[in-house]
Parts: C-alpha cells; sequence; structure tokens
C-alpha cells in the first residue's frame, strides 16, 4: 500500500506553526524562577544529604546555637568582628559540603536590594552629621528641609560606617539562617521548633505554608500552560504584552477561588488521615559528642565576641 504524499511531507504546516526557540514572556520566565527558587530553597536535598560537618550535628542543637549567634550579632557595633563571624560562616559552609560560590551568590543576591536600599539614605550629612568624605553638592544658602537644615549634601564618615556595619549585620545573619536551611531538613527544623516550646499551631502553620506557596506556584504554572496551550500563534507585539498582562489579572480571582478550595480539600484528606491538630513526626533526635563540643565551642565563641565588643 502505498503511503499517499501528504503524509511523508516534512514541511511544518504554515497556519498554525509556534516559535520554539523564542524568549518565554515574562509570565513564564516568573513562574518558573519563583518554582525552582522554592523548590531549591525548601525541598532540596543535595545538601541536606552530605556528608558534611553541619549535617552531623543535632537539629536542636545547631538552632539554638545559630539564634544565638544570631542575637549576639544583633549587638555587636564593631563592623570587622562581624565580618570575623561572616568568614567563619564561609569555612562552616566548605566544611558542610556547601558550593561557596551557591552560598555567597544566594545571600549577596537580596541584601543589595533590600538592605542596601535602607542603608543607602544613611550615608548623606543629611540624616548623619559628620567628618565629610565626598561633597556632592553645596548651596550659597542654608536649605530647610522638612526637619533638617543643611547647606551642603555630602557622604559622611560616620554615615559609611553606619551603612557597613548595618549590611554587615544583615549579610551575617542571612548567612547563618541560610547555612541553617541548607544543611538541615525542614521537618527537622519544625520538630526542633516544637522540642523548644514553640506552640505547635505556629509550627503547623509555618509547616504547611510553604509548601502550600509550592503547590499553589504549580498550578498556576499548569494554568498558565494549559493557556499555553491553546494559542495558535504567539504575538510579541504590544498588543500581545498588553493581552498577555490582562490575562494575569484576570487570572488573580481565579487563583484565590482555586486556593480557598484546595484548602478544604487539604483539610478533609488531612482529617481522613487521622489528623487532630497536631503533627506528628516518626523518629527521636540523640545528642552526641560531637553536639556537646559544638555546644562548647559555640558558646565560648560567643563569650568571645561579646568580650571582644565591649572590653577590647
Amino acid at each position: 500500500m502505498k503511503i499517499p504524499d501528504w503524509l511523508s511531507e516534512s514541511a511544518p504546516c504554515t497556519c498554525c506553526t509556534i516559535s520554539v526557540g523564542g524568549k518565554k514572556n515574562f509570565v513564564e520566565k516568573t513562574l518558573v524562577e519563583i518554582a525552582c527558587m522554592m523548590e531549591r530553597s525548601i525541598f532540596s536535598e543535595k545538601y541536606v544529604s552530605a556528608k558534611g560537618f553541619l549535617q552531623s550535628i543535632d537539629p536542636r542543637v545547631k538552632l539554638i546555637t545559630i539564634l544565638l549567634l544570631i542575637i549576639t550579632i544583633s549587638f555587636i557595633h564593631k563592623t570587622e568582628i562581624i565580618l570575623g563571624i561572616y568568614a567563619l560562616t564561609l569555612v562552616f559552609a566548605y566544611l558542610s559540603k556547601v558550593e561557596l560560590f551557591f552560598f555567597i551568590k544566594r545571600v549577596w543576591l537580596f541584601i543589595p536590594i533590600f538592605s542596601g536600599m535602607v542603608a543607602f539614605p544613611a550615608i548623606f550629612n543629611i540624616f548623619t552629621p559628620g567628618e565629610p568624605l565626598i561633597t556632592l553638592l553645596q548651596f550659597n544658602r542654608t536649605i530647610h528641609f522638612w526637619i533638617f537644615e543643611f547647606t551642603e549634601i555630602s557622604i559622611t564618615r560616620a554615615g559609611v560606617l553606619g551603612a557597613l556595619l548595618f549590611i554587615s549585620r544583615v549579610a551575617t545573619s542571612v548567612s547563618l539562617i541560610v547555612l541553617l536551611t541548607l544543611t538541615t531538613r525542614w521537618t527537622d527544623v519544625m520538630k526542633s521548633l516544637r522540642t523548644l516550646g514553640v506552640p505547635q499551631i505556629f509550627i503547623l502553620v509555618l509547616s504547611m505554608t510553604y509548601q502550600y506557596i509550592f503547590l499553589l506556584i504549580r498550578v498556576v504554572q499548569e494554568m498558565h500552560l494549559a493557556k499555553k496551550s491553546r494559542t495558535i500563534r504567539t504575538n510579541r507585539t504590544g498588543e500581545g504584552i498588553e493581552k498577555e498582562q490582562n490575562w494575569v489579572a484576570s487570572r488573580i480571582g481565579t487563583v484565590l477561588m482555586k486556593s480557598y478550595k484546595m484548602s478544604d480539600e487539604i483539610h478533609s484528606a488531612m482529617v481522613s488521615r487521622g489528623f487532630h491538630g497536631e503533627i506528628k513526626s516518626h523518629g527521636t533526635f540523640k545528642i552526641r559528642n560531637i553536639d556537646r563540643v559544638w555546644t562548647i565551642f559555640s558558646l565560648a565563641f560567643i563569650t568571645g565576641v561579646i568580650w571582644l565588643n565591649y572590653l577590647v
């Protein structure tokens, strides 16, 4: 039997050809990046299952010592001491088999955006008077702006030092938190909070929120994929972008309705499986010699840091 010519043709159909190699639109890129970030941050087992130093420490001990370090950092007013603690976090990241480039990038990707924006106005003499380092503008008269009076706009030494202190505090604290989440399973963190006396309802809400956000992002991705699979041709003009934005706005209400319905379904599924308001986790933690050594080292280190900060 002879195959018809039109079945053996390899040329694509001109009426419904879709460009495959084009760039992703802003909706698709945003959804993919958010989903990947959540998956890497919470559900990744790459570093948790590694045979590193911090992975071998009891999660309860690790959580308490890191929280004590973060509290200590908030009282330190010497930038060089904080930078020393930050250097120590890099050492522990290396000992815990965490890629240093990934660790540094994860911390410093958002710090310049958030803490930098907060600290930036403080470097000027309008908010932080002091010895000027760089004079940007100089006026012939006194300028009155709200409650401020100034004759020039300059970057002061005290402002720069204060901004560096603030940014270094944030960077070091975030580094410790990232180190905790990278080397500890999320379920172990929640269980450690419970053993420390944190209310069960708080742990329940916190543990389900992260997983629920991830699940909701997947639902939005599926909605966008369903819409994209029904699109014959992608319009990349300004009108196409406007239609894409209108589609996003129109789906916000749909996502809220789906999330509300999903919450009822999840609760019903949990109740049908024996949930009575308290999450029961299997397995127990056991204090070992390495946990005792880590605790002694952490307390001695915190004591030394406080001594250097206040007595030297």
